[in-house]
């Protein structure tokens, strides 16, 4: 039986996993993060949270921090899970 809830339980926590385009560079030392959800009960806020995260870990590794510039939240809806988006800047 512990492999069959060991198994589930990988199931379900991929389930959960929040895909990332990484940071992407969009010009004058502006770079942009967007995290995804996989299921609509992922919040929008925890996906902002989570690219934020991963800016100031990319700023943090030239020394700097991150500055968000923007933020946009997409919430679930029909054929689509959410996602939030964060363009920042270095500094």
């Amino acid at each position: 039986m512990k492999p069959l809830f060991s198994l589930l339980a990988a199931a379900i926590l991929a389930g959960c996993a929040t895909p990332t385009t990484g940071v992407v560079p969009r010009g004058e030392g502006m770079h942009t993060v967007t995290r995804q959800g996989s299921g609509a009960w992922v919040s929008t806020d925890s996906l902002k949270t989570a690219a934020i995260l991963e800016a100031d870990t990319y700023c943090k590794r030239e020394g700097k921090g991150a500055k968000v510039i923007y933020t946009k939240e997409i919430q679930a809806g029909p054929g689509r899970w959410p996602e939030s988006d964060v363009l920042f800047k270095c500094e």
